[in-house]
């Protein structure tokens, strides 16, 4: 009975989402996944698609062969693509049309003439600097716009490292002061920090070092020396990316699977992501055998949104600024809008871009009614108006009743507002504690207040009344003594 409820919820979806597909203007092909959110008691609810695929972007249709396992893609501010083609030992410039420019597969450095070697980190600053993390080089390479390098960063010397410390960086980030953040395979200390001229400077943001419990009594009490020198060390998880937003905060995943695989750094280090969702933003809040998502790639977005990569599953999750989950699409399959092992997201304007290694193609994603939608809504209540995003999520309602954040920005303007009744209504629709009782609390001061003459009336005519009432029982009782009196001879 709950399967065939099940199957039938997803046909309802399915139904939805191409009704939807085709008053959009994009239903160019059957979308190959069905979208989805999480209720309050951590129920999957289907939903229409927020985005379908748009198009493939292929090394052979760009007249310059296939790609070979790429592993990272960067869009400009001005919408400049390039992609990290790790196989081919280049780095590939798309322009906003995802038009071929120019491959980079060598650099002139201090008069020699060098090449790439299994590049798996591209980022590209407003000044136009091209950054590249060269993995089999064991360096990091900076590259002017004419392509030629400029500072070659390799293995630091520090005391920090071992003698043999081999410097395989992976990720690389740069921010507007110059500082250069690299994620290098085997470096557990946390993001690697440079100067803009190349110094290692220090270590940014480690993660926190987590083990199994019974596992670490047992290392500690229990095991001999013998069995410890064959155990694992334990050790922090490395970051798998990381991303900046307009502020230089660092966005990062990692391969944990734990309740924080996503963290927001300030300059200090510090997480400071907001986790006011229904549950922490990890992925897939409920999963199978394969277990938690594997969080590859993260890409901030407008209005402090943010989306991330499961490598598991193909699926990517978009949450807004204060951490609830908005939508979620893609899959792991053959169609096209489907991966075999997605490597990397970024985002150009209002379309989503995600790599794949294996099937080597670039494929893009465009936004449906449904989610410009909610893309408008979190937008306006971002920058605080808060009656725009009611309407926008009145409408989104009408294509989805079930999503819960909708009902919860309903509730925040109609508080804003000052409509505690409607806001408690609406706080309750969408499962949100926080919003019920802080307009719960609003609407008893106001019932008191509205009511205040009738209720102090009623305690003084009641008070009265008591009174009244022990005056007559106590009047009783001594009318009662004095006849006794007068009848005893």
């Amino acid at each position: 009975m709950r399967t065939t409820k099940w199957i039938r919820a997803i046909a309802a979806a399915t139904a939805l989402s191409s009704f939807l597909l085709m008053f959009s203007g994009y239903a160019r092909a059957s979308v190959p996944y069905v979208g989805y959110t999480y209720d309050g008691w951590g129920d999957r609810v289907w939903s229409p698609a927020a985005y379908v695929p748009d198009r493939v972007v292929e090394g052979e249709k760009l007249g310059i062969g296939s790609f070979n396992q790429p592993e990272d893609i960067h869009v400009t501010e001005a919408g400049q693509i390039y992609v990290a083609d790790t196989g081919n030992n280049r780095i590939v410039e798309l322009n906003g049309r995802y038009e071929f420019v120019r491959q980079l597969d060598k650099f002139v450095y201090e008069g020699s003439e060098r090449t790439f070697n299994k590049p798996r980190g591209v980022f590209v600053t407003e000044q136009g600097e091209i950054y590249v993390a060269d993995t089999g080089n064991h360096q990091v390479v900076r590259l002017r716009e004419n392509g030629e390098a400029d500072l070659v960063i390799a293995a630091p010397k520090s005391e920090y490292f071992a003698g043999d410390f081999v410097f395989d960086p992976k990720k690389i980030a740069v921010d507007t002061a110059g500082r250069i953040l690299v994620i290098a395979d085997r470096v557990f200390d946390g993001i690697m920090e440079f100067g803009e001229n190349g110094e290692f400077q220090n270590f940014f943001a480690a993660n926190r070092v987590t083990y199994n419990v019974a596992d670490y009594v047992w290392k500690r009490y229990f095991s001999t020396d013998a069995q410890k020198e064959r155990m694992v060390t334990f050790v922090p998880t490395e970051y798998t990316n990381l991303d900046l937003d307009g502020k230089d905060f660092v966005f990062t995943t990692s391969a944990e699977r734990t309740l924080t695989p996503i963290k927001r750094h300030n300059p200090s280090g510090t997480d400071v992501l907001l986790r006011q969702g229904f549950f922490n933003p990890i992925g897939d809040v409920k999963y199978d055998t394969r277990g938690q998502s594997t969080l590859v790639d993260i890409s901030v977005g407008p209005d402090g949104t943010y989306s991330v990569l499961d490598s598991i599953r193909g699926r990517i999750f978009t949450y807004d600024s204060e951490g609830k989950l908005l939508y979620v699409f893609g899959s792991i399959g053959d169609r096209v809008g489907n991966f075999k092992v997605p490597s990397a997201i970024d985002q150009k304007g209002d379309s989503i871009l995600v790599l794949d290694r294996e099937l080597a193609r670039l494929t893009t994603f465009a936004a449906t009614d449904y989610g410009k939608l909610i893309n408008e809504a979190v937008h306006n209540h971002y920058i605080g108006n808060e009656n725009r995003a009611a309407e926008l999520w009145k409408e989104v309602l009408t294509l989805n009743e079930n999503l819960e954040i909708a009902y919860s920005g309903i509730s925040k303007a109609n508080f804003r507002e000052g409509n505690h009744e409607k806001a408690v209504k609406e706080a309750k629709f969408a499962l949100d504690r926080d919003s019920y009782s802080k307009a719960y609390k609003h609407l008893r001061k106001e019932t008191l207040k509205e009511h205040f003459n009738t209720i102090l009336t009623t305690i003084f005519a009641l008070a009265l009344a008591w009174a009244a009432w022990k005056l007559f029982r106590k009047f009783r009782r001594r009318k009662g003594g004095a006849s006794h009196v007068e009848r005893t001879p």
